[in-house]
């Protein structure tokens, strides 16, 4: 069955449910019967290219059609005013083995022709049936596929328009998103090799930047975005003490090698908390957490031990 996106569904509704000829619901007092205003004109030429764009993207591409059938999931999306789809195939156990994205009607980018070798790819958001995320970031059209190939932790691959082509510069073992980290305007690529473990075992966030066709890390910025990290769950746990906000904070100080630091705080993180030290409370526990977990020898030096992103398994 071939599944069309929750946005197409909602650019067809939009451009279907307008009231009268300017699109939008008004007594007939309102509107003289000889002529439309130029508001209801414009409201029309706007439900107009409404219908254009949603006719556009929900348009299956005949060259998928005609030589790539038998498509389980569609997306559909616009980027930088472009309409690109991505087309889904599964032989697998998993949501699909195979994708294809098609930009404005054209083919340009097959996963299978690309050499990628899919155990299944998973759903990004299945609210909005959209199964891969879709962004532009520094003027790249890009799209993220989450992956399940090293289960349970991550895997994901980043398709990317540079030079007018799609190219991979991502295919790792990974979870990947894009932030602007130091604030200048491009945004940055945040990868997590693992997920955080309970108690004390933070996961480990790099920054990289594109250099070419490759993701290289960048320690200062993944320092700088270890340190706002720090800031902000010390911030959260003033604000809301619980097991939950402490332990990020404690991992936040772990991760920036800070241990030592993070043991002479307790007694402001008793107060915030409105804990005694031997009470038996959470902070109690943590405050031996601490103090006992071998995670902070684990983590020296991890910042320096990061290697550029792989582009092929």
């Amino acid at each position: 069955m071939r599944i069309i996106s929750l946005l197409i569904a909602l650019a067809l509704i939009a451009g279907c449910s307008g009231t009268g000829g300017g699109g939008k619901a008004s007594s007939p007092s309102a509107v003289p019967a000889a002529s439309p205003s130029a508001d209801s004109q414009a409201a029309t030429q706007d439900t107009l290219v409404e219908d254009e764009a949603a006719a556009a993207l929900a348009e299956a591409s005949s060259e998928i059609a005609d030589e790539y059938p038998g498509f389980v999931h569609m997306d559909a999306v616009q980027l930088n005013g472009q309409v690109f789809q991505v087309y889904y195939w599964n032989k697998g156990d998993f949501a699909y083995t195979q994708f294809a994205i098609v930009k404005e009607g054209k083919m340009v980018f097959d996963s299978k022709k690309a050499g990628l070798v899919l155990e299944g790819g998973s759903i990004w958001n299945e609210a909005e049936e959209m199964w891969a995320e879709a962004v532009v970031q520094n003027n790249r059209n890009t799209f993220l596929f989450s992956l399940m190939d090293n289960r349970p932790e991550y895997a994901s691959i980043i398709v990317e328009e540079i030079d007018d082509a799609m190219q991979v510069t991502v295919n790792d073992q990974v979870s990947v998103s894009y932030e602007d980290v130091d604030q200048d305007g491009s945004e940055d690529l945040l990868a997590i090799p693992f997920a955080a473990q309970s108690p004390l075992g933070p996961a480990l966030t790099g920054v990289y930047q594109l250099n070419g066709l490759e993701y290289v890390p960048d320690k200062a910025l993944t320092r700088q975005y270890a340190d706002s990290q720090l800031l902000s769950s010390e911030q959260e746990y003033k604000n809301n003490p619980s097991e939950q906000t402490l332990e990020q904070l404690l991992n936040a100080y772990l991760i920036l090698g800070k241990r030592s630091e993070a043991l002479t705080r307790f007694e402001e993180f008793y107060e915030w908390a409105g804990q005694m030290a031997g009470d038996g409370g959470f902070v109690d526990e943590y405050a031996r957490l601490l103090r006992e977990t071998e995670t902070a020898g684990q983590l020296n030096g991890w910042m320096d031990k990061l290697k550029p992103l792989r582009t092929a398994k």
